[in-house]
């Protein structure tokens, strides 16, 4: 049977660290932008938008740039980058991404940092770039 306080103390112990980093991040810098380290054959398709990422004070990882899809097509579960260790999400996440495909395109965070392409119901479809702009995830783990 499970124990309400003991529930009770966690949720509380979770509560109490999200206060003190959002009472650190108050007066911290904001971080400066990184490059995204891609995989496969995926490119820089628009050097004024290299495809960026960094880590807010509020555990929260954001993205900006463009990433160019190889033979011009966005194919389900291809994993376009990596994320550094540091950046890594404690749960899988799932993000929405604008592209010139015709379907709907998502990114899937893995816990490992592997960032893979999903197609709406699956397969492969016509898209030369994903715009990473305005995508973020939260990196401390399931609310």
């Amino acid at each position: 049977m499970p124990d309400p306080i003991a529930e009770l103390g966690r949720r509380l112990a979770k509560l109490e660290k999200r206060v003190v980093t959002l009472e650190r991040a108050r007066s911290a810098p904001y971080p400066e932008w990184r490059d995204l380290p891609l995989t496969g054959d995926t490119n820089v398709p628009d050097e004024e938008q290299p495809p960026q990422f960094r880590a807010d004070p509020w555990d929260m990882v954001e993205f900006s740039g463009r990433i160019g899809l190889p033979g011009g097509r966005a194919v389900d579960k291809a994993i376009v980058a990596v994320l550094p260790e540091e950046y890594q999400s404690a749960a899988p996440r799932t993000v929405p991404v604008a592209s010139n495909a015709r379907r709907d395109l998502h990114l899937d965070i893995t816990p490992e940092g592997q960032v893979a392409l999903r197609v709406k119901d699956g397969g492969n479809v016509r898209a030369s770039w994903i715009s990473l702009d305005g995508a973020r995830f939260r990196a401390d783990g399931p609310d």
